[in-house]
């Protein structure tokens, strides 16, 4: 049995599988092969049938990303990792966002819409071209984020690795969109063979759209450099000294909401420029 301190842990350690399956979406039978016990053996700690041992609380903190100190404890950064509190925390974000709070239905939704936007555009080449190139690097996107879930992340089971090739993609697929922006008119009149001379006009919502596509991939590297620095010990740094990087996770708990507002700006501002060139065309006849 255990005495009252083990049991507060063993509740500690239930809320924490409740937070590792809201937030990483890993399942009881993960969890157990992550510390190398059976699903009876976690029962009867959690259910204070038996005591903890320390090398599984040890792999436990490990896959928490805490510190052994903050279980035993119940610090600031195990609060932090509770259901609870990451409801309490992203309810504004859940509420601007709604269904949004995934990067794949996000991204999924925010392809239809700039398919939307290039019907709409159908009549206006600059306008379509514009759109064209997020509709493009968004194909891509949401190919690779379908690939990674589905095809990689099931052979890979480790989460350094996982978010290395996650954030990597991302990376590499907002550079494409960064650089497809830059050389639009190029790629343009090569695929419409110089046929359309609208392509050839400068659109006054480039320079704001290559901007937020620097933003975007300025986050992807972001999240990819702090996947590195917290988790210094998988590339040989000193795990003691690692530990200190762990609670560094700005990037890995908000991505989704990191990412939406510049996606959402770039939308909002190709239907911008896609009105104000209507607008310009339509003035001359109606004077």
């Amino acid at each position: 049995m255990q005495t009252p301190e083990e049991y507060e842990v063993s509740q500690r350690i239930g809320l924490l599988i409740k937070g590792l399956k809201h937030k990483h979406g890993m399942s009881r039978e993960d969890i157990c092969r992550h510390l190398g016990i059976g699903m009876r053996t976690l029962d009867n700690y959690l259910n204070g049938v038996s005591s903890f041992k320390l090398g599984t609380l040890m792999k436990f903190a490990d896959l928490c990303r805490v510190k052994l100190a903050d279980i035993l404890d119940d610090t600031e950064a195990l609060s932090r990792l509770y259901p609870d509190n990451m409801k309490d925390k992203s309810s504004i974000l859940t509420l601007l966002f709604g269904l949004g709070t995934t990067a794949m239905l996000f991204e999924s939704v925010f392809l239809l819409l700039l398919i939307a936007l290039l019907c709409y555009s159908y009549k206006d080449k600059n306008s379509q071209c514009m759109v064209a190139t997020f509709v493009t690097a968004y194909i891509l996107t949401n190919v690779a984020n379908y690939w990674l879930h589905f095809v990689l992340f099931p052979v890979v089971t480790n989460a350094f690795y996982q978010n290395i090739y996650a954030f990597s993609t991302n990376l590499s697929l907002s550079l494409l969109l960064f650089i497809l922006l830059k050389y639009r008119m190029k790629f343009a009149v090569f695929i419409t063979r110089g046929r359309s001379e609208d392509v050839f006009e400068k659109n006054p919502i480039e320079a704001p759209l290559c901007f937020l596509a620097m933003m975007i991939a300025l986050i992807d590297f972001c999240a990819l450099m702090e996947n590195f620095i917290r988790n210094l010990e998988h590339i040989g740094m000193d795990e003691d000294f690692a530990k200190t990087f762990w609670e560094l996770t700005f990037f890995y708990d908000y991505y989704e909401y990191i990412k939406a507002p510049p996606i959402l700006l770039s939308l909002v501002l190709l239907y911008a420029g896609i009105l104000a060139r209507k607008r310009n065309t339509q003035q001359p006849q109606s004077t």
